[in-house]
């Protein structure tokens, strides 16, 4: 089977697709101006028996909401649009399109205004009934132009979340820029758990390396040497060194399958992994586990990874003499979350943006969790992990 050419498809960059977003609603909130006077007056000629207009007026609103919007309606005739709800409707977009107006207004008030000085290089003087001010227009355009600008865009979402919250009491409604915004945190992630499994790569590779290669080495020389001696005392000796060699790499190559995945997480549960980590941490760890019922998989390993390299990071960084690691699950709309919060009594001063961190980041992100880390100099270190569970 013949694979199909993917490197003609170009992702939209994220600001890009944001920027584009943003006038869209904008642009939507202006016609919202338009049309909703149109939508109340429509609906009021219907009191005499003439529909037309106001089946016409009612395709314009809705491809202004799909347009602008990017509303997908359960009702995509708009029925739902009758009566006093078209009143309703049409009042809430037409007063949501005037505060739009208003805003654009003072924002090609400040720009304009500000360019215009700027170019005569004259000062920009606000006046009010107590004070004045005077500043530079370059600096007023930089500062109160970018401000307006992203305050036209934020009210723009306002007008769209509101709108959609009244259309949601009488029709199913989809948001497709809110799925697009969800596409890109899923290629996000989807770049995240493949650099997660690099470094875990990495990590497996330094472990044999560093440990188990050498240990093989050892044992190697010392069958060797124990093959080409002379005297059987002598070559007893080695043969029992290297049998306790071979019970330390034993040991050695049990321990990286442990950090590989624990067969104790299959085997018993991630309550008796994580006693595991306990039994093994040269700190001491204190376990407050509250769970309920049967975890999936994925999220029982993301929970015990997590705590497994929190406690390892509090053992090489933090200078602690305490750990508590707390492990439980809880409803949050709807939704059944598990939630591990490892705590120590360290130096504090954890870096989030660190690589081992950032690992953590990431797997959890893979499965739609997040990553929190609270750690002021000087203690305590707090770092809670959110995995959903559905």
């Amino acid at each position: 089977m013949r694979l199909p050419d993917l490197s003609g498809i170009q992702l939209p960059r994220e600001p890009t697709r944001l920027v584009r977003r943003s006038l869209r609603h904008v642009a939507g909130a202006l016609l919202g101006l338009l049309l909703g006077p149109l939508l109340i007056l429509t609906a009021l000629l219907q009191l005499i028996r003439w529909r037309g207009p106001f089946r016409r007026v009612r395709r314009w609103e809705l491809r202004r909401l799909h347009w602008a919007y990017r509303l997908q309606l359960e009702d995509g005739t708009g029925g739902f649009l009758g009566g006093r709800r078209a009143l309703l409707h049409g009042g809430v977009a037409a007063v949501l399109g005037y505060v739009m107006g208003d805003l654009l207004l003072l924002v090609a008030a400040v720009v304009l205004g500000s360019m215009v000085q700027s170019l005569y290089g004259s000062a920009v003087v606000i006046e009010f009934d107590l004070w004045a001010i005077s500043r530079p227009a370059p600096a007023v355009l930089l500062i109160f132009g970018t401000s307006s600008l992203l305050a036209a865009a934020l009210y723009a979402e306002f007008v769209v979340w509101l709108q959609t919250r009244l259309l949601r009491r009488w029709t199913g409604v989809v948001r497709a820029d809110a799925m697009d915004s969800r596409i890109s945190r899923l290629l996000t992630t989807r770049r995240g758990v493949v650099v997660a499994i690099d470094d875990e790569r990495r990590r497996i590779e330094r472990d044999l390396h560093d440990g188990v290669q050498q240990n093989v080495v050892s044992l190697s020389v010392t069958l060797a040497r124990a093959r080409r001696a002379d005297d059987p005392e002598r070559s007893a000796e080695l043969l029992d060194q290297a049998h306790a060699q071979s019970q330390a790499l034993i040991e050695e190559v049990r321990q990286v399958a442990w950090r590989i995945y624990p067969t104790a997480l299959d085997e018993h549960g991630l309550a008796s992994a994580l006693d595991g980590v306990a039994q093994t941490s040269p700190v001491p760890v204190h376990l407050d586990l509250r769970l309920d019922g049967e975890l999936p998989q994925a999220a029982e390993s993301a929970a015990y990874f997590v705590a497994r390299e929190a406690v390892t990071n509090v053992v090489k960084h933090a200078e602690a003499t305490r750990v508590d690691l707390a492990l439980a699950t809880t409803e949050e709309a709807g939704r059944t979350l598990l939630r591990l919060t490892v705590t120590d009594d360290g130096i504090g001063g954890a870096d989030p943006e660190g690589g081992g961190l950032q690992g953590l980041a990431r797997r959890v992100a893979a499965l739609d969790g997040s990553v929190s880390v609270d750690s002021p100099l000087g203690g305590p270190t707090t770092i809670t992990a959110e995995i959903p569970c559905d």
